[in-house]
């Protein structure tokens, strides 16, 4: 009789991959996107049965301003953490979370203007937001290196227990808050507090478990890269809902909110694969990391139309359970993103193969910069004329380029 663990060899084997290094540490990390899932699903019910459409609205549009600024933390130094740290450069962590700070000084400097706009223009309470958030501005990014360094050392356990423990510590600070007093400020206040503490004790522990003074200035380097290259991706991540609240209006923001937190927690449930797989990458030659991801290409495809196809036909009742028939529009455009899934999820896979060799700066300042082009081209084209059905439209066909794009960037079609 075949064992258990005979069985799992065997599938390994006929993968040619380390199947019992992916089972392990990607079921931590599916545990901590399932924990993180659940509290952000819990705290979008709050926003959306104890908050009006408007304040819901508000709160998403301020973090999707301060994402976009976020490309002043450079945003891409994670990845060149993760990637030294894997090759023995535990120093980096250090090096790489200083130059974060020192670049992101200036994004609070640009925070605190976005606040005296909105004052100018009698905007009182985004106004007042907008500068509270540029004193913690530096610190509710930077300090998420402690992630990329324990990523980089295969330590996948410490990853999903710590963000865990903040993601859980975050959403009982928050319902405590929309409970007693649903205050657009003090509600604020407390997202930015605990994202900031939180995440500065769990770097202390990165620290704490640094083994060598090993640095590698190339890391800084290849940081500041893909953190330019991000910087147009990450304006075209936030811009739908910038353009939603300055075009639409708050309450449809609300509306495109709740439908975009769904689909967005299911496409993080299965991140965790890509996420497993570029420690590997890392160590591999480009062709090398080419062809392992090439292999099970066709099979990501497959998880991928399977988890879209059962999300779409379950939407309508999760919402409904959910939210109630108070959000019962964002069901329709929450299936068009749930198509795109279909897409993206195989695409992280190739991007990561991208990302494994520093040798390939040059095809990832393509890929990053035209597929972002592309989609705020489509946002500004169908937004005005469809209005949130030209989002959904936007991101769809968004990510069908993306997926045929980065197959020709890996020499693939």
């Amino acid at each position: 009789m075949i064992t258990l663990n005979k069985f799992v060899d065997r599938i390994g084997n006929c993968l040619q991959l380390d199947i019992r290094y992916y089972m392990k540490n990607t079921t931590y990390l599916v545990i901590a996107r399932g924990i993180d899932i659940g509290c952000s699903l819990f705290l979008s019910i709050l926003f959306a049965r104890f908050l009006s459409k408007e304040m819901y609205g508000q709160y998403s549009f301020i973090f999707a301003i301060l994402g976009i600024l976020s490309l002043f933390t450079l945003s891409g130094m994670g990845a060149a953490i993760t990637q030294a740290v894997a090759n023995g450069h535990d120093h980096v962590l250090i090096t790489g979370t200083k130059e974060k700070f020192k670049w992101s000084i200036l994004g609070s400097v640009v925070v605190f203007g976005v606040g005296i706009y909105y004052f100018s223009t009698e905007s009182l309470l985004l106004g007042k937001c907008f500068m509270i958030s540029s004193l913690f501005f530096p610190f509710i990014y930077n300090f998420q290196t402690f992630q990329a360094f324990f990523a980089g050392k295969k330590q996948f356990n410490k990853v999903a227990k710590y963000q865990n423990i903040t993601k859980v510590i975050f959403l009982l600070s928050v319902s405590i808050v929309i409970f007693l007093s649903r205050d657009l400020i003090y509600i604020l206040i407390t997202s930015l507090l605990a994202s900031s503490l939180l995440g500065g004790y769990f770097f202390t522990l990165g620290l704490r478990k640094m083994k060598n003074q090993s640095d590698d200035r190339s890391a800084i380097s290849f940081g500041k890269h893909l953190s330019l290259m991000n910087g147009i991706n990450t304006i075209a991540d936030q811009a739908d809902k910038i353009i939603i609240g300055v075009l639409l209006g708050f309450s449809d923001l609300a509306v495109y909110s709740i439908a975009s937190a769904v689909s967005s927690s299911i496409r993080t449930t299965i991140s965790p694969i890509s996420r497993v797989a570029f420690p590997k990458l890392s160590t591999m030659n480009k062709k090398e990391a080419y062809s392992a991801v090439k292999k099970r290409y066709f099979y990501l495809v497959l998880l991928a139309a399977g988890v879209s196809g059962i999300m779409i036909f379950f939407c309508p009742y999760i919402f409904t359970l959910l939210y109630s028939q108070k959000y019962v529009d964002s069901v329709f455009y929450a299936q068009f993103l749930f198509v795109g899934l279909i897409f993206t999820i195989p695409t992280q896979m190739v991007g990561k193969a991208l990302f494994a060799s520093q040798r390939e700066t040059g095809k990832l300042y393509r890929y990053r910069i035209i597929y972002s082009i592309v989609v705020l081209i489509l946002l500004f084209v169908l937004v005005p004329k469809f209005g949130l059905l030209g989002v959904v439209l936007a991101r769809l066909l968004g990510d069908i380029f993306a997926m045929f794009y980065s197959l020709k960037l890996a020499t693939w079609i």
